[in-house]
């Protein structure tokens, strides 16, 4: 009897502390993920339902102060800030998950194909990844906006030239990994074909770095987009991403320094919320793994 109740107390304890664990990690994730629900239903309701126009100009409320009806103020041609700050989040969001959304196809496709077949397969492939990746990525964009003009298609192009390599490597590594298990082996010698193998055995299976990933590669694409429109390369007027409110703004930076503020705030918010749901997955996949 003593020996059963030690080993109830033992599982109990187990249990408690896994569960500790994976609330922490929940509250990690979740945090991340209602800041960025927020942000998200902020930009688009409030460029969809304010009275106010992203691009509209009022000489008679330049550089106005924040009140009831302008929360963030005006900027120097009389544009409301607050309704520029959510489309230019907007932006920032379509630019972030449209890349991640395309990087993780390719990414998912090319790296499946190479981790499965091997050999000189591989290594051609992973050579010439190796090449597109040696030139920095930020010259990708800026070379293609420069010929394709600067919008939101060229910076999606752009950053999706170089940007599905590292989720290709990790799709390979992890494809080269499981099809060694004894569940690939079986599968294959029940008949089963490369295509049913792959996308009903080992990717499913190796979803945990792969939805990590794809989650990390959201913000890298937001702050490229604001980083190319802060130095002036990024989207152009009359269009406003975060990156160029924070550009516009720089110039009355020491009179003005709420305009610059705003964008600034929302934009490491952004972040921030996006970064703690990938450390939230991350965590828990880890948890899952170690058991």
């Amino acid at each position: 009897m003593s020996k059963s109740k030690n080993t109830d107390k033992k599982i109990k304890g187990h249990l408690g502390k896994h569960r500790i664990r994976l609330s922490g990690v929940n509250r990690l994730f979740w945090a991340g993920l209602v800041l960025l629900t927020i942000l998200m239903l902020l930009a688009v309701l409030v460029p969809a339902f304010s009275p106010y126009s992203h691009t509209k100009q009022s000489v008679e409320i330049q550089n106005a102060a924040s009140t009831l009806s302008h929360p963030f103020g005006t900027d120097k041609f009389g544009r409301d800030i607050f309704v520029r700050v959510w489309y230019g989040t907007r932006i920032s969001l379509t630019v972030g998950m449209g890349s991640a959304l395309i990087c993780g196809m390719i990414g998912i496709v090319y790296g499946s194909i190479a981790g499965y077949w091997g050999g000189k397969m591989d290594l051609l492939m992973m050579r010439a990844a190796d090449v597109i990746d040696a030139i920095p990525s930020l010259l990708y964009v800026i070379l293609i906006m420069l010929v394709m003009g600067a919008n939101v298609g060229s910076i999606l192009f752009g950053i999706c030239i170089s940007g599905w390599i590292e989720l290709a490597r990790i799709v390979r590594g992890e494809v080269q990994r499981l099809k060694l298990r004894e569940f690939s082996m079986a599968a294959r010698l029940a008949g089963a074909g490369t295509g049913r193998i792959l996308w009903r055995h080992l990717l499913p299976n190796a979803a945990g770095p792969i939805i990590v990933n794809l989650t990390f590669m959201i913000p890298k694409a937001i702050f490229t987009e604001a980083f190319l429109s802060f130095v002036g390369v990024g989207i152009s007027a009359p269009d406003a991403s975060l990156g160029t409110l924070i550009q516009d703004a720089r110039s009355q930076m020491q009179v003005y320094p709420s305009q610059m503020l705003y964008p600034i705030l929302v934009l490491c918010i952004l972040i921030f919320s996006m970064n703690l749901v990938g450390a939230g997955l991350e965590r828990y996949m880890r948890q899952m793994e170690e058991g």
